[in-house]
């Protein structure tokens, strides 16, 4: 039987016009000069970087990184541009091929940073922890305040999990960290969440492959959606949606609690609208039921069916006895579905929402079980 413990890995890896490769002894030069470069903006966050590094500190981290990759516990990759010139470094560490967890880590040299090199090239290092490691876990644990490391991992898609009180050594002393992780992708044929269908209605799972006909809806719709949504403005991205379908996909699997799915249509599968269960408190036996259909399907009742769907489906699977649907006051066609759908007004909610940083009134309704029979 051959044995598999170390996955051999591939010589480079590429990410988007950057390459990935282990670090070799004559590096030490090009490690060296990129580290000095840098060290007024990383030096805060990297303990290792201090004023007196120097070009043996680079042979040494190199000869630990050749170390650490044939003990199998470290992977590190230096990062080149098309010209060999050497733009920060990557690595997963503390790899544990019991729990298929490891750490991954990044810094960028000073003259490349804000040009998306640091994610594309985790990304691209966790595409290699999963597919050749067999990881199922991959942990990213940044300071607090190190805005730009937890940007690139918000980017990535991560999940954030915590604030981790004295998870870290900062500048000699403990420290809170933010805690993010990344699981490996899901097939776009497993299903992430149910499936329920009444008529031409469908409600299903988002998928990756949504990612295009999302964008396009919002997009579609800041007349309306975005009047209500301070997230819905022209600059939502690609990005923005790829995470939120990701974030979506994690909640059905119990990462998070934006449960959210597609109201599609049943023949042609087309993307109308989207409607969510968050805010979740067990405790109550409680959630909260929010939803939204693109501007051209819009006063077509698609949200009254939508809504009376998911809530007979998550007043019957699960142990929610409550559902909670909170809207602006001034917002009346979604308080037209939810009473179309049979919730019921219990009051006016003073300064319940915040939209564009300004307080607003908001009206609570409820549907239980008997609001739907």
């Amino acid at each position: 039987m051959a044995d598999t413990t170390h996955p051999i890995a591939p010589l480079e890896l590429d990410a988007q016009g950057i390459r990935l490769r282990p670090w070799r002894p004559d590096d030490a030069p090009a490690l060296f000069e990129a580290v000095r470069e840098s060290i007024a903006s990383i030096s805060p966050w990297l303990p290792w970087l201090h004023d007196d590094y120097d070009l043996d500190d680079s042979a040494t981290w190199i000869a630990d990184c050749q170390a650490g990759r044939e003990r199998g516990d470290t992977h590190a990759f230096g990062l080149f541009d098309a010209q060999g010139r050497a733009l920060g470094d990557v690595a997963l560490n503390r790899i544990d091929p019991k729990r298929g967890s490891a750490n991954l880590g990044y810094w960028v040299r000073e003259s490349a940073q804000g040009q998306g090199v640091a994610t594309r090239a985790a990304r691209a290092i966790a595409d290699f922890g999963f597919d050749v490691l067999g990881l199922i876990r991959i942990e990213i644990v940044v300071a607090v305040d190190n805005v730009a490391s937890r940007r690139t991992a918000e980017r990535l898609g991560a999940h954030f999990d915590c604030i981790s009180p004295n998870r870290i050594i900062h500048r000699g002393e403990a420290a809170a960290a933010a805690v993010y992780s990344l699981l490996p992708p899901e097939r776009e044929d497993r299903p992430s969440g149910p499936v329920l269908e009444e008529g031409n209605l469908r409600l299903r799972a988002y998928r990756p492959s949504d990612l295009h006909a999302l964008h396009a809806a919002l997009h579609e719709s800041m007349d309306t959606i975005g009047r209500w949504q301070g997230w819905c403005t022209p600059a939502y991205s690609l990005d923005d949606a790829r995470r939120w379908i990701a974030q979506t996909r994690l909640a059905w699997r119990g990462v998070g609690d934006e449960c959210a799915l597609v109201m599609a249509d049943r023949a042609s599968d087309e993307l109308m609208g989207s409607i969510a269960l968050n805010h979740w408190l067990p405790e109550y036996g409680m959630a909260n039921l929010g939803y939204w259909v693109r501007q051209t399907q819009q006063e077509q009742g698609l949200a009254t069916r939508a809504v009376r769907l998911l809530a007979r489906h998550a007043l019957r699977a699960t142990d929610l006895r409550r559902l909670e649907i909170v809207v602006a006051t001034d917002n009346q066609a979604s308080r037209r579905v939810a009473e179309k759908a049979g919730a019921q007004l219990e009051g006016i909610a003073r300064n319940r929402l915040i939209l564009r940083g300004e307080p607003l009134d908001a009206a609570i309704y409820s549907l239980i079980a008997a609001d739907l029979r």
